[in-house]
């Protein structure tokens, strides 16, 4: 038998389909442009990035005083507590200029004892000679006093010439006396005492005690903070510079983000706003974070590099001119101390 022709499409489903084609596409390009600009929306009223790096305060440990160090607590990162002995350094040096400085200040303790006798003894004579002026004053004042009245009286008859060469002879001796006593009381004021000398020599005798006894606790290095030890690379028996850091100590304590966002974003951005952090090694974790300050100053040239010179934010695309992107500091408000690393790439929105 001879086969059945196919049935021909119905010109009006073909047209509905165009249609439904024609709608699907136009739905779908309205979609993408809305979810565009809702993006887009976002992005502006909540800046992220991923160009933010994990930080904490790093301090390198440096003893106060110069020696060898004899006894080492810590290894590499080990975590310490705040006021562990990290290390020790030979104390036995310090400890001979402690005690030679408490035996000069025994030393002058003893003359200042005896500098006080005879303090004591020259403030006496002073009053002594004082009392001998002012005594030999009193008679050389009563001898005149004696001789002004014999002198009328002799013409008249009522006195001998004796009395009146006894009178005079009195006067001469009474000042005499009176000059050997004010000589004496000069001498006695002029005598200096070691007292005050000796005195000054003693605050400087304790200055150096206290010295020595504070050089002597340098020897123990305590640790500033909890934390954990990084970059040693040094054993007991090494000799270490007072001021020279041995190692460094990573504050564990509090941890921060260092976010690098677009200039453009800045806007957007508010001290103490809410940011929601994220670490590539955990993307699971969600961590909340504080923004602390937002930089005000870049390198843009990257040419100086200097201990204390601006932050330097390396631009990717040298050849096209981008936006200048600035740092903003992040401080962790729920930190991992055990998860976190110093260093590590992080992802930081700004809520």
């Amino acid at each position: 038998m001879p086969e059945a022709a196919p049935a021909k499409p119905s010109p009006k489903s073909g047209g509905w389909r165009k249609i439904t084609a024609l709608i699907l596409s136009v739905v779908v390009m309205a979609g993408a442009v809305v979810l565009a600009l809702w993006v887009w929306g976002v992005t502006e009223r909540h800046p992220r990035t991923d160009d933010a790096v994990l930080r904490a305060n790093v301090v390198g440990i440096a003893p106060r005083v110069t020696g060898q160090i004899i006894k080492l607590n810590v290894e590499d990162n080990q975590e310490v507590k705040a006021g562990d002995v990290l290390f020790e350094i030979d104390p036995e040096d310090r400890r001979l200029v402690l005690e030679k400085a408490k035996a000069d200040l025994a030393t002058l303790n003893q003359q200042v004892e005896v500098a006080r006798a005879q303090d004591a003894e020259l403030k006496f004579q002073v009053s002594a000679a004082e009392a001998g002026v002012a005594g030999a004053t009193a008679e050389l004042k009563q001898a005149s006093n004696t001789l002004q009245r014999l002198k009328p009286l002799l013409p008249q008859g009522f006195a001998t010439a004796d009395g009146v060469e006894k009178a005079e002879t009195a006067e001469k001796i009474a000042g005499a006396s009176l000059a050997a006593e004010e000589e004496r009381l000069k001498q006695a004021k002029t005598t200096l005492s070691p007292l005050a000398t000796l005195l000054a020599q003693r605050a400087g005798a304790v200055a150096a005690v206290d010295l020595a006894t504070l050089e002597l606790s340098y020897c123990k290095v305590p640790a500033p903070f909890s934390g954990r030890v990084i970059s040693l690379n040094i054993s007991a028996g090494a000799h270490v510079s007072a001021g020279v850091p041995v190692f460094s100590l990573l504050d564990t304590g509090k941890w921060f983000v260092m976010a690098n966002f677009r200039e453009g974003e800045l806007r957007h951005i508010a001290t103490a706003a809410s940011v929601d952090l994220y670490l590539l090694s955990a993307p699971e974790r969600h961590f909340h974070g504080k923004v602390q300050g937002i930089g005000w100053a870049v390198e843009p040239t990257g040419e100086i590099d200097l201990p204390h010179s601006l932050p330097y934010v390396q631009r990717e695309l040298n050849w096209v001119h981008i936006a200048q992107r600035f740092p903003v500091r992040i401080e962790v408000q729920n930190p991992d101390p055990e998860l976190f690393r110093m260093g590590e790439s992080a992802v930081a929105i700004i809520k």
